[in-house]
């Protein structure tokens, strides 16, 4: 749910009376997930009930199980519950299926810099859309949308552009959705479908004058997807302060629609396109199941969602019935629940079952949050400028890195992985300056994962972490020589204390074909070093140089 917006749908949109299909335990948990939004980052049992319409009992016991599957986290003495790392993760393989985003990024970064907005591309979950990929310019004006924030249908350019482009069936049924459920937005915004949909089929895009952003004028272009394809949308959103009368129409929109036939006929003549640098998620599967208070049906769902992994666009009922070794009735039963809600979408002609788009949104809250991100990003833009490289933002997430922002300016084959993308710990400069800097036991418990789970790059890896730990005390960053990517040499520097909880650190990667590995130390690792420290201090960790 995102409150601050009127956004979701109550359950009751999903849930027919007396269905017995419905899984309402799993549904009560996806929805104490839901309660974060955009401006609640740590939230108690009370505000949880309250949020959710549950009981504290139950809140209680449905926050255990979504702990023990790496959601929701508690430090030890805190009331309050925050998002966990694999909030972020559990809608990657959604991402990394959607190839077009790869074909996309570099026309969507290009055209941003160019008009100084930022231009997006989204889908839609139920009676919302979900960005999926944004770009951002550097303008500080500008609208600065992530990665699973949830937009309206009916006020934006988005919204319109899909709603005008979707099959007369499926429109019907959305408008239904958001007239019963979103009363308020259906009655100040019904009369934008009609033009949205005559405005799309004379002039090929949509628009929103201010219409949801009182600063941001936006247009959209729907795309013409291959079959079976998720259906989606492209927009850009350009500061009105930055438009002349007239410039959406004539200037912004001819832009957008022709990189959007760009993108059709790169994505049409895509085959395979290559996977980003990345490890298969961990899956946890029927963790803390032997607890009293455990949420059996909530752990099932979860685990559930969990059996996708990077390159599997969908799996049949056969397949998730054998990963998860339940009855088949029992995983119809979850489908079905995941389906309403949301996290789950039927493949075309019911060949199986993907992720749906609110597996990405679940994260947005705790990218949101981050204030490392808003206050390093306009430096990490900077220093990419300035090293030709690609700047990124990580925490741990189990025993791998997650990248949680990034910036690039240059070079389409510098193309840094998703926010949400497992990186591998031991071979990463990011994971190699974050074991450097953990304490002991916790170094002792991570490696331990990883001799268990990847034991031959333990072998080939682990060695390097007393040589990443005498860097750090010597140099104080911690470096890779194309151990992820051959073509790149990367530099890593850790927060020297913990952000809202998070071991955060910062890394740059260059082109090796540009550097000897000595003369990208001397460009890059220094100034990284700098950066950081200026994020610190304006973090509060220390004091300002």
């Amino acid at each position: 749910m995102d409150h601050t917006l009127g956004l979701s749908l109550p359950m009751s949109a999903a849930c027919p009376p007396r269905d017995p299909r419905f899984a309402t335990t799993l549904a009560h948990g996806l929805a104490l997930l839901e309660a974060f939004d955009a401006t609640h980052a740590a939230l108690t049992n009370k505000e949880l009930a309250e949020r959710s319409g549950l009981s504290k009992a139950t809140v209680s016991r449905l926050s255990l199980t979504l702990q023990a599957h790496g959601l929701l986290e508690c430090g030890p003495g805190e009331r309050r519950h925050r998002l966990a790392s694999a909030a972020l993760t559990l809608g990657y393989p959604l991402l990394a299926g959607l190839g077009i985003r790869r074909e996309a990024r570099w026309g969507m970064k290009q055209l941003a810099d160019e008009l100084g907005g930022s231009v997006s591309l989204g889908l839609r979950e139920r009676a919302r859309m979900i960005y999926v990929e944004t770009s951002r310019s550097s303008n500080p004006i500008a609208f600065r949308p992530d990665v699973g924030a949830a937009l309206p249908m009916l006020q934006t350019a988005m919204g319109r552009a899909w709603l005008a482009a979707a099959p007369e069936a499926l429109r019907r049924e959305v408008l239904a959705l958001l007239r019963r459920h979103l009363p308020a937005a259906w009655a100040q915004w019904r009369g934008s479908v009609g033009p949205a949909i005559e405005h799309l089929q004379r002039h090929g895009f949509c628009v929103s004058h201010a219409d949801w952003q009182s600063d941001v004028s936006a247009v959209a272009v729907p795309l013409n997807a291959p079959a079976d394809a998720e259906p989606l949308v492209i927009n850009c959103g350009v500061p009105i302060r930055s438009l002349r009368p007239g410039e959406l129409q004539s200037r912004v929109a001819p832009r957008l629609m022709a990189l959007a036939r760009r993108i059709e006929a790169h994505w049409r003549a895509a085959t395979q396109p290559a996977m980003p640098v990345a490890l298969p998620l961990e899956v946890v599967h029927g963790a803390a199941s032997g607890t009293v208070s455990h949420a059996h049906t909530l752990s099932r769902g979860l685990d559930l969602l969990q059996c996708f992994r990077p390159g599997e666009v969908q799996l049949g009922h056969a397949e998730l019935t054998r990963r998860l070794r339940l009855p088949g009735p029992i995983v119809v039963r979850l489908t079905h629940t995941l389906g309403a809600l949301g996290y789950l979408r039927r493949g075309a002609a019911g060949s199986g079952y993907r992720l749906g788009a609110a597996t990405v949104a679940l994260g947005y809250p705790l990218l949101a949050h981050l204030r490392a991100r808003q206050l390093a990003r306009p430096g990490m833009m900077a220093l990419s400028e300035r090293v030709g490289g690609a700047v990124s933002l990580g925490f741990r997430h189990r025993s791998s890195m997650v990248y949680v922002e990034s910036a690039w300016r240059g070079d389409a084959r510098l193309v840094p992985p998703d926010i949400g993308t497992p990186l591998p710990m031991l071979s990463s400069a990011m994971g190699r300056a974050w074991l450097a800097h953990a304490s002991a036991a916790q170094r002792c418990a991570v490696l331990n994962q990883l001799r268990v789970r990847d034991p031959a790059s333990y072998a080939r890896y682990a060695p390097d972490i007393e040589q990443a730990r005498q860097d750090l005390a010597r140099k104080a960053y911690c470096s890779s020589r194309g151990d992820v990517r051959k073509d790149v040499y990367a530099f890593a520097v850790p927060f020297s204390r913990p952000v809202d909880g998070l071991q955060l650190v910062m890394n740059c990667g260059v082109l090796a074909a540009r550097f000897s590995f000595a003369q990208a130390e001397r460009q890059v690792a220094q100034p990284l070093c700098e950066l950081v420290r200026q994020v610190e201090a304006a973090l509060g960790l220390r004091a300002a140089q």
